[in-house]
């Protein structure tokens, strides 16, 4: 399939989840499973109900204790959100060499591939993405051959783009309230640099030795995300509270705990950028996202981020960070993407 691409860009090609019976070696994470979870349901991140009077004090505390929270009574319709999640599920279920006429160029976010953060692991994730950066759909249009499905599904990701961009400019505008900015200052409330990402995380034969997404911080304001399942025998939704999804963040004393999907419900998390503004009040908290023997996990995410040559520095009299633009940023984060926040600290 990878014909005459490059060596690195043949390494951007998920494999044909559906055809393995067993775990490769390229897969493979951990020899004896993976046992670090706290999964009995005594912790839970908080939730924030957008319609609540008391709605910016509770996402005020969810930054500093949790840097993640799920957000209610966003304003999206369910409907939509099924319509979404069909579209993407449709996408990732078209024939391999469809997928791969959008493959993602080495260094690129837009098109279909690998997980972005790939170059920074050994090993490779179960995991196929597909991106859509800005307003362009010349990748998705790539993928498919009928042009009455290309409409469909570019009038859904339009849609869903625009109600994400309206959410995470309400939301951003009430952390930058908690953090003092005033009116004249909240640049950062609006951007046109925002990203759609979907994910594929297809049924995995030995998920305790395997990963959909290995540890990482998002390099954003904030991500606002939308995670379901389906069951390969039935290809129907799983969207009930009680579910386990995959989706985990790492808690300081306690450990990996699971954020389990609510389908009226958005995943909202603080990335390095609101780190970097509200000079470490709001941590970026680091998160991965796990397999299934039985389901096959969809999701979808939206990071809201400031132009590339926007300066980054603490919204603060004591900055704990010296100033960087993103473009700057980003580049500091390709070389060492662990030690790229404690490497602008002052």
């Amino acid at each position: 399939m990878a014909g005459d691409l490059s060596i690195e860009a043949a390494k951007n090609i998920p494999m044909d989840f559906s055809s393995a019976e067993s775990l490769p070696d390229s897969h493979t994470w951990w020899s004896k499973g993976c046992s670090d979870i706290i999964d009995d349901g005594s912790v839970s991140i908080p939730v924030v109900d957008l319609t609540d009077p008391n709605a910016m004090e509770t996402i005020k505390l969810a930054c500093e204790e949790w840097g993640i929270f799920q957000l209610k009574n966003h304003g999206i319709p369910l409907s939509l959100l099924n319509h979404v999640n069909e579209e993407i599920k449709r996408l990732f279920s078209l024939p391999a060499e469809q997928k791969v006429k959008a493959l993602r160029p080495p260094g690129a976010q837009a098109g279909y591939g690998s997980a972005y953060i790939s170059p920074f692991f050994p090993k490779v994730m179960w995991h196929e993405g597909f991106t859509i950066v800005g307003s362009s759909y010349d990748d998705a249009k790539k993928v498919f051959t009928n042009h009455d499905d290309f409409a469909r599904f570019s009038e859904k990701m339009e849609e869903i783009q625009k109600q994400l961009k309206n959410v995470v400019e309400k939301v951003t505008g009430m952390i930058l309230n908690l953090l003092g900015v005033c009116d004249k200052e909240k640049k950062w409330v609006k951007s046109d640099n925002q990203t759609l990402q979907m994910n594929s995380y297809p049924s995995c034969p030995d998920p305790d030795r395997a990963i959909g997404l290995a540890q990482h911080k998002d390099t954003s304001i904030i991500t606002i995300l939308h995670q379901t399942q389906v069951h390969p025998q039935t290809r129907s939704q799983v969207l009930t509270q009680d579910q386990t999804g995959g989706l985990q963040i790492f808690k300081e004393g306690i450990g990996w705990v699971p954020v389990r999907p609510d389908p009226d419900a958005f995943v909202v998390h603080v990335g390095d950028i609101l780190e970097i503004l509200s000079n470490g009040k709001f941590t970026s908290v680091l998160h991965r996202v796990t397999v299934s023997r039985s389901a096959h996990r969809y999701s979808f995410a939206f990071f809201h981020r400031p132009s590339p040559e926007s300066p980054l520095s603490p919204l603060h009299s004591h900055p704990r960070f010296r100033v960087v633009t993103l473009k700057e940023y980003d580049a500091i984060k390709a070389k060492d993407r662990p030690n790229a926040l404690a490497s602008i600290s002052v």
